[in-house]
């Protein structure tokens, strides 16, 4: 079996899509109106996740969470036609402390220090042993790495592509 297939069996890998929300599925965090929303229900319908998560600098820590879920989810939800898993959705706050793996991880720092493609990277190798793990995101550049198991996918949407 080749590194770079799907395992067969009842063990295949499973897809969990990310999707960043600011200028990629929202305007801004402070006007939170739906974009792009042909061009990234095109994307999902290409990865066709097995679930879906958030994965978003805007969300900062709990509070900002309570709002995502009380005020923004089902409009990406019905908008976007998914399922945001909650257990998918996480704060910067934890991000930062599962690749500094410390608690009270500084969050404006760690944001300066990692793209969102790098921390993307960082997040899935320390937190899931296998998978298929996929960023829609409007600042990262297309491309995959497969570590063992893990196989994480970048694709920006917007980028244009060659024909």
């Amino acid at each position: 079996m080749g590194r770079n297939t799907k395992k067969t069996g009842n063990s295949q890998l499973m897809t969990t899509l990310f999707l960043d929300l600011e200028k990629t599925m929202i305007h801004s965090w402070d006007d939170p109106i739906i974009v792009n929303e042909e061009r990234i229900m095109s994307s999902i319908r290409l990865v066709n996740p097995d679930k879906v998560g958030i994965y978003s600098y805007a969300i900062y820590d709990k509070k900002d969470l309570t709002i995502f879920q009380d005020t923004i989810q089902y409009e990406l939800e019905k908008s976007f036609q998914i399922n945001i898993d909650p257990s998918l959705v996480f704060t910067v706050e934890e991000i930062a402390e599962t690749i500094k793996q410390t608690k009270n991880a500084d969050v404006r720092k760690f944001i300066q220090e990692y793209s969102k493609q790098k921390s993307f990277y960082e997040f899935i190798k320390n937190k899931y042993r296998n998978g298929k793990f996929i960023l829609i995101d409007d600042l990262v550049d297309n491309s995959e790495v497969f570590l063992g198991d893990l196989n994480i996918q970048f694709l920006n949407p917007f980028l244009s592509m060659s024909y």
